[in-house]
C-alpha cells in the first residue's frame, strides 16, 4: 500500500525538533497525566550520544509533520560468534491522525520496512525490543517480528527485610562507572555465551551520561582486603514496573561469587526498605545462574502480565546466530531494555 503523500526517508540533522513534537503527542495520548514530556537534551542522548550511532526510519508530510517512525538503538554484543551489533528497537510511535482508515499495511508498517532492509544491508545482526500488543500484533504479521519468551520478573517483598552484608567486601555508591569494570566484565563475558557487552564506555553511556542520570544509583562490591572489584549493580530505588517498587536495572559479578551476590542483594533490599517501597523487582533469563541465585535469596517469579505483560521479540537480520540460540544462550537484565 502506498501513501505518495508521504516521504519515507531516514533521519536527517534537524528532524529531531519535529521527532519530539510527535512523540510527545503520541506517548502523552498513551500515557495519560503520568506523562513527561521527552526533552531536546534527553533525545541527543539516547541518539546522537550513543557511541554506537543511531538507526531511524521516518514517514514525513509535506508540511514537515513526522507521521510516523521506526527507530533503534545499537549495541555491541559478545556472542558465540564474535563480536555482532544489535539493534534495540525503541520509539515506534504513528502520529493520532494517521492511525484510522483502511489501508493496510499501516504508515506504520511502510516507515518499518525501510529500516529492517537497511539492517540487513548492512548486516547488523539482530533487532529485537519488547512491543506493546498492538505493536507486536502488527509486527508478527507484516514486519518479521518472531517471539522470543514472554518477560518474567524476579520480585521480593520488602516484608522479607534486608538481606544480610557478607563478610569481607566493602560496599560503596560511587558516581562514576569504575575504571576496572573492564576485568570483571572479562570474567562474566567467560561465563555467558551471549549477552550485551557491558564494557565502560557503554556503562558510562546508558547510566553515567543518561539525562536521567539522577534516577539510577552506582553500586560496587569490593573483596577486602586487595579491594579487587567482584560486583557491580545499578538500582533504580525510587521506581519500577510496578507500583512502590524499586528495581535493580543492571548487574556484574562472576555466577559462582556467592560474597559478591550476597553484597549486590544486601543493597538492593536494604536500598529498598530505606526507600519505603514494597517490592524489589528485576529481570533476567530464568535458565541463568543469576535467577537461580537469586531465587535462592528470597525472589520469586511473577509473570508481567500481573501488572502489563512484556515480550522478548526479535528479527535475525544479518548473523549465524539462530532462533535456538538465542532461546538458550542470550542472557539479559532489565538495563538491556528502555523498562529500567
Amino acid at each position: 500500500m502506498s501513501y505518495p503523500e508521504l516521504t519515507i526517508r531516514p533521519y536527517r540533522p534537524g528532524d529531531e525538533q519535529q521527532i519530539l513534537e510527535t512523540f510527545n503527542l503520541v506517548f502523552r495520548e498513551v500515557c495519560g497525566d503520568s506523562f513527561v514530556d521527552r526533552t531536546m537534551t534527553e533525545w541527543r542522548w539516547q541518539y546522537h550520544d550513543n557511541p554506537m550511532g543511531h538507526r531511524i526510519s521516518l514517514a514525513v508530510a509535506p508540511d514537515g509533520t513526522i507521521v510516523s517512525q521506526y527507530a533503534g538503538v545499537p549495541v555491541l554484543a559478545d556472542t558465540p560468534f564474535g563480536e555482532q551489533r544489535f539493534i534495540h528497537c525503541v520509539d515506534s510511535m504513528t502520529h493520532p491522525k494517521w492511525r484510522k482508515g483502511l489501508k493496510r499495511p499501516g504508515v506504520f508498517v511502510i516507515t518499518g520496512w525501510p529500516f529492517s532492509a537497511h539492517s540487513r544491508r548492512i548486516q547488523d545482526a539482530v533487532l529485537y525490543g519488547f512491543p506493546v500488543d498492538t505493536a507486536f500484533r502488527i509486527g508478527s504479521r507484516y514486519l518479521e517480528y518472531h517471539f522470543l519468551r514472554d518477560i518474567d520478573y524476579l520480585t521480593r517483598d520488602a516484608g522479607a527485610g534486608v538481606f544480610p552484608a557478607p563478610s569481607g567486601v566493602a560496599i560503596e555508591r560511587v558516581d562514576a562507572i569504575p575504571a576496572d569494570i573492564g576485568a570483571l566484565y572479562a570474567v562474566m563475558r567467560a561465563e555467558k555465551r551471549l549477552l550485551l557487552r557491558r564494557d565502560y564506555r557503554y556503562l558510562d553511556w546508558r547510566y553515567r551520561r543518561n539525562p536521567q542520570r539522577a534516577d539510577y544509583e552506582l553500586w560496587t562490591a569490593r573483596a577486602l582486603p586487595d579491594r579487587r572489584l567482584i560486583g557491580f549493580v545499578v538500582l533504580k530505588p525510587k521506581a519500577g514496573l510496578a507500583p512502590d517498587s524499586a528495581t535493580i536495572a543492571d548487574w556484574l559479578a562472576a555466577e559462582t561469587d556467592d560474597r559478591a551476590i550476597d553484597a549486590l542483594v544486601h543493597v538492593a533490599t536494604r536500598r529498598l526498605l530505606e526507600e519505603q517501597k514494597d517490592l524489589l523487582m528485576t529481570v533476567f533469563p530464568e535458565w541463568s545462574s543469576e535467577w537461580q541465585a537469586l531465587a535462592a535469596r528470597g525472589f520469586a517469579k511473577t509473570p508481567s502480565a500481573t501488572w502489563l505483560q512484556r515480550r522478548l521479540v526479535y528479527l535475525i537480520t544479518g548473523s549465524p546466530l539462530t532462533a535456538d540460540v538465542l532461546q538458550r544462550d542470550w542472557w539479559y537484565a532489565l538495563g538491556d531494555s528502555d523498562l529500567a
